[in-house]
This record gives structure tokens, C-alpha cells and sequence, in this order.
């Protein structure tokens, strides 16, 4: 072989085993390392909280009041001492001075000579509160009062008394009072003004002549 030819026989071995190096680089380079991948968790149940909303406190039920006619605002006083005679026969072993007595009520319904009244009464020693009937005379004075009184009769003597719409309202006063909310708690809290403002009318008498008294 000529020199010539053997020279150029090793440039050629040289330049692939060189090339040869260099893929191996490059392939040691480029070979991907493997990784783990955990797998996302497929949950077995959906928790979906529920959304709860609280029931509405119960209310009390609206009670219309009822106005006094011109004859029951300028005899209030005297409608105030025959509702303490039968409203606190009841009420404590002292005889109560009726004439000093205070009382608030409400007109729950009217019926020819009848009016029906939710009444709350108090005198030095004795209070009560229940419901009543006035019985007028024609020309608007009191002829007679009449109330249940406390015991087993009670039920059937407000049967007997009042018609079914006026006891419905009688039962609501009755929830008023026991949760110390709504109209007969307004009652309560003028009549425990009154106590040292004697000669303030009952709510339901400033309900139709207002006065500049100041009230609780």
C-alpha cells in the first residue's frame, strides 16, 4: 500500500471512531431518566355538606285593637272599677279597694249590648288578668260584668260567655302574657307605669285622645 493511502486510511479511522465518541455522548446525554407518577386518588364517596336553614322563630299573632266608642272614653273610670270588682274577686285574701284599683284593656269584638274585653287589673295586694263581658245598659252605662272564674268550669264558662272568634283572641292574649311579648305585654308594662302615674288613662283610651303624659 502506498504512504498515500495508509495516511489516508487512519485520517478516515481517526474521524469515525471521533464521530463514533461523540454519538455516545450524545445518546448517554439524551437517555430519559424514568419517574414515578403516583396515581390520583379516585375517592370511593362524594361528601356534599348539607345546607340547613333554621325554621323562623314563631311570631305572635297581630290582634287588632279595637277602639273605644265617644261613651266608653268619658266613663273609662267607671268601666276601670267594674272590671277590678269581678277581674280581682279572685286575686288575693285582702278585700281590694276597688276604687283605687287600675286596669288596662282591650275591646275584642262588640255584639248588640255586649262587649267583650281582655282585661288586666291591679290594687295594693291583689292582680289578675281575665277575659270579661260588659253587659250595657241603652243608654251606654255599665249594667253587669261577667268573667270565668278560676277551676274546672273554667273552659265551658268561656264558651259559654264568649263566641268562638272572641275566644280565638282570648287564646292569643293568653300566649302573649305567658311569653311576656306582644299587646297584653303592653298592657302590663302602661299598668306598671301607672303605678306612679295615677291619673294616666289606659293605652286603650290614649289610643283615641293622645296626651302629651309621658309613657313608657
Amino acid at each position: 500500500m502506498k504512504p498515500t493511502s495508509r495516511r489516508y486510511s487512519w485520517i478516515i479511522l481517526l474521524i469515525f471512531l471521533v464521530a463514533c465518541g461523540k454519538r455516545t455522548v450524545a445518546l448517554s446525554a439524551e437517555t430519559p431518566v424514568s419517574t414515578t407518577v403516583s396515581p390520583t386518588p379516585i375517592p370511593t364517596s362524594t361528601f356534599i355538606p348539607a345546607i340547613v336553614t333554621p325554621s323562623p322563630l314563631p311570631t305572635q299573632p297581630i290582634i287588632p285593637v279595637i277602639t273605644p266608642d265617644p261613651i266608653q272614653v268619658e266613663r273609662w273610670k267607671e268601666y276601670q272599677t267594674e272590671l277590678a270588682k269581678l277581674v280581682l274577686s279572685q286575686a288575693g285574701d285582702i278585700f281590694p279597694d276597688y276604687e283605687s284599683a287600675l286596669c288596662e284593656w282591650d275591646i275584642l269584638g262588640r255584639s248588640d249590648r255586649e262587649v267583650y274585653v281582655w282585661a288586666r287589673c291591679f290594687a295594693p295586694h291583689a292582680g289578675d288578668t281575665k277575659p270579661a263581658v260588659i253587659h250595657l245598659e241603652t243608654d251606654g252605662s255599665i249594667q253587669k260584668v261577667e268573667v270565668p272564674f278560676h277551676g274546672s268550669a273554667w273552659e265551658s264558662v268561656i264558651q259559654k260567655l264568649f263566641p268562638a272568634d272572641i275566644q280565638e283572641k282570648i287564646e292569643g292574649y293568653f300566649d302573649s302574657a305567658s311569653s311576656n311579648s306582644g299587646r297584653a305585654e303592653e298592657l302590663r308594662i302602661h299598668l306598671l307605669y301607672r303605678l306612679t302615674h295615677p291619673d294616666v288613662p289606659p293605652l286603650i283610651i290614649l289610643s283615641v285622645i293622645p296626651t302629651t303624659t309621658p309613657t313608657p
